[in-house]
């Protein structure tokens, strides 16, 4: 969905037509390895991106409220299953296309995956998934049609990433690019943050 099916979501969102797309986001080509993807955060580690991913992954949600006439949601059931289940039940609804967008954490992220649900707990207060919902129908009634539903962050990035293996492989084979990396991850989680509230208000 984020890569080599990016078009075909594209075409799909672009019909018009009433259809609901689940995206669900483990940020990584899992199925063959463990190769980086345009979905692949930055900072992390994953094949052919052995010296940490360098740029931020590609933000579909924001692609998709361009079109103005989407319904799109963020989820992390993790966090919040009652907004997971509002936004498949707004999607569901809604008379057009619609994209949610969920977080699926995933071997490749090297943790106990019995941990899952509160390694997307983290993501969320650390503010790197922030929960979303972009319902065009609000409008309609004078509503701003973008919904923030996760609170301000509360927790660093590192909070978060030191729980995963891509993230911390980086630290044992360079560690100084690791700093480096890492520091522009918290700037750029930030930024995406703020520019989220901006929309919010």
């Amino acid at each position: 969905a984020y890569d080599i099916g990016s078009a075909g979501v594209d075409h799909v969102l672009a019909s018009g037509r009433d259809v609901n797309l689940l995206v669900l986001d483990n940020e990584v080509y899992a199925n063959t390895g463990g190769q980086s993807s345009k979905a692949t955060p930055i900072g992390a580690v994953a094949k052919f991106a052995n010296a940490g991913k360098g740029n931020a992954k590609k933000d579909l949600a924001l692609q998709a409220i361009a079109y103005g006439n989407v319904y799109v949601a963020r989820v992390a059931m993790g966090a919040n299953p009652q907004q997971t289940l509002t936004a498949l039940r707004e999607a569901e609804a809604y008379p057009g296309p619609s994209l949610v967008i969920a977080y699926s954490h995933c071997i490749a992220h090297g943790i106990n995956m019995e941990k899952g649900l509160e390694q997307q707990f983290l993501a969320v207060h650390s503010g790197y998934w922030p929960l979303i919902r972009f319902n065009p129908q609000l409008r309609s009634s004078g509503e701003n049609p973008f919904i923030l539903d996760s609170g301000r962050p509360g927790l660093k990035l590192s909070d978060y990433t030191e729980n995963e293996l891509r993230y911390r492989m980086l630290r044992h084979t360079n560690p100084g690019e690791a700093e480096r990396i890492l520091a522009a991850a918290q700037e750029y989680t930030t930024r995406h943050w703020d520019l989220y509230e901006r929309m919010a208000e």
